[in-house]
């Protein structure tokens, strides 16, 4: 029985600033300091775990090799966080507008996606789009 997502790992451009940047967005929601593994090619993936046990972790790993980001090219479109409420959502829209990242849609319902969706989305230090969805009764997962 399949029972949810264990990780995603995500290749940085800049390692340390990338994990500031997740400290910081979502660190005060609970996201856990780096655990440390050894990757395939021998590259340190710090692993962020979510705070509930089970629940997943975020992988974070340095490029070995320049290639720039398209969001509709074969890939990951976007990653999804999903908090407990509409407070979360916009605390993280607030910690990360005012550490000048890029908002794309600031914090709101979103009707076609359910009734109660609440999200923000914004990209990371590697142009990765990021959403955050107070999702609890309105999943579209």
């Amino acid at each position: 029985m399949l029972v949810g997502l264990g990780h995603i790992d995500i290749v940085c451009r800049d390692l340390d600033r990338s994990l500031g940047f997740y400290a910081d967005a979502f660190g005060p929601l609970g996201l856990a300091e780096p655990f440390l593994v050894l990757g395939e090619r021998g590259e340190r993936i710090h692993y962020l775990r979510f705070p509930l046990p089970g629940s997943g972790s975020l992988g974070l790993r340095q490029a070995l090799e320049e290639q720039e980001f398209l969001l509709y090219a074969p890939g990951l479109h976007h990653l999804a966080f999903a908090v407990e409420s509409h407070e979360d959502v916009d605390s993280v829209h607030a910690r990360v507008a005012g550490a000048g990242g890029k908002v794309l849609h600031p914090p709101r319902i979103w009707p076609e996606y359910h009734p109660a969706y609440y999200a923000t989305f914004f990209l990371d230090p590697d142009g990765f789009r990021i959403e955050v969805a107070a999702s609890r009764d309105a999943r579209i997962s």
